[in-house]
């Protein structure tokens, strides 16, 4: 796969760069949503991973920032209530607990293989919403060892990949020990985002 250079507000990023946002749920929540919206709208496709929203809601926030195109998109459901289903003729596969991992993996692997198989994978990006929570249900080795995995997958395959934490949710050093793992940071604070780090094809303007 050939990703080219993904672009996330008006900063663009080598392939392969992985970003974690920063902040309160809320506000890295939605700034996922709008990363991954506007790839979708530029005619790239996404594996959404979601640990606290059900699906449906997933699709709404989604659909509300952009027209969907169920070929293209590709959610898996790590909130250790769902099954496998469709949602408006997207698909959807369900991880039986948040804190399985592993299952996290095979469940993202099969959805990344579907939109291989629909030829809707040339450029592709990941959202994982949210890191925080795979904290209360993992110890932090564990999750930066899954995360190392991760990270270095969508390096080595060329997609970009987007990640939230909610630093208030932790200790320093569990933030600190996730953050190393990251090309970038996007520090979300009220309505500005400051981003920090490397990974960028053209870095931010001052």
């Amino acid at each position: 796969m050939s990703y080219g250079t993904p672009s996330f507000g008006d900063v663009t990023f080598s392939p392969g760069a992985s970003v974690l946002l920063t902040g309160e749920a809320a506000g890295t929540r939605g700034l996922l949503y709008d990363a991954v919206a506007d790839g979708l709208a530029e005619g790239e496709s996404a594996v959404v991973i979601t640990t606290n929203d059900a699906p449906e809601r997933v699709v709404a926030a989604l659909d509300d920032r952009t027209d969907l195109d169920p070929e293209r998109l590709a959610l898996v459901d790590a909130t250790g209530e769902g099954e496998d289903t469709r949602v408006d003729g997207i698909t959807v596969r369900a991880v039986g607990s948040t804190g399985d991992l592993t299952g996290l993996s095979l469940a993202f692997a099969k959805q990344l293989k579907l939109l291989e198989e629909r030829g809707s994978a040339d450029r592709v990006r990941v959202g994982l919403d949210s890191v925080s929570t795979l904290l209360m249900y993992s110890e932090v080795q564990t999750v930066f060892r899954f995360l190392h995995v991760f990270t270095s997958r969508l390096g080595s395959a060329d997609l970009f990949g987007l990640f939230t934490l909610t630093p208030g949710m932790h200790d320093d050093q569990e933030t600190n020990t996730v953050r190393t793992l990251f090309d970038s940071e996007a520090a979300v604070s009220d309505d500005e985002v400051a981003l920090r780090g490397s990974g960028y094809a053209s870095p931010p303007s001052d």
